[in-house]
């Protein structure tokens, strides 16, 4: 009975460290938007206040500059470079061979049974290398 609390235990911290984390995220996106949007109903006032009294009002500047560390500028760094799906694609086929290999070495039964799960990262790195020769830029080389 000891065995069968440690494995819910461990389960249990991984079920909450997922759904912590997921949480953490979604509150940090939540409190970016919130200040943004107070930002906004700031610079509304602001023009409202500049209305009321007759002072021209300059044209509204961009108030979303894309600071260096968004997710979209991260995602716009894979889309300059065409030949991202190449790395990605090898770190996923030798990881996905590495644990196939060490899972076909060790001489658990338990890994004989589980070496399946190995070939998902190998084939998502074949068809990382198959997106790439279908969607390689065609620049005469």
């Amino acid at each position: 009975m000891n065995m069968d609390l440690d494995v819910f235990g461990h389960q249990l911290i991984g079920i909450l460290f997922l759904f912590g984390s997921a949480a953490f995220f979604l509150a940090l996106k939540w409190l970016n938007i919130r200040r943004y949007q107070i930002k906004l109903d700031f610079i509304h006032r602001e023009r409202l206040i500049a209305m009321e009294k007759g002072i021209p009002m300059p044209e509204v500047p961009d108030y979303d500059p894309a600071p260096p560390h968004r997710i979209d500028t991260l995602l716009g760094l894979l889309r300059v470079n065409p030949r991202w799906p190449l790395g990605a694609g090898i770190l996923l086929v030798l990881g996905g061979a590495g644990t196939l290999l060490a899972m076909w070495m060790s001489g658990d039964p338990y890994h004989q049974q589980v070496w399946p799960f190995a070939l998902i990262p190998i084939f998502l790195g074949v068809g990382l290398w198959l997106q790439y020769l279908v969607m390689r830029p065609r620049d005469g080389r």
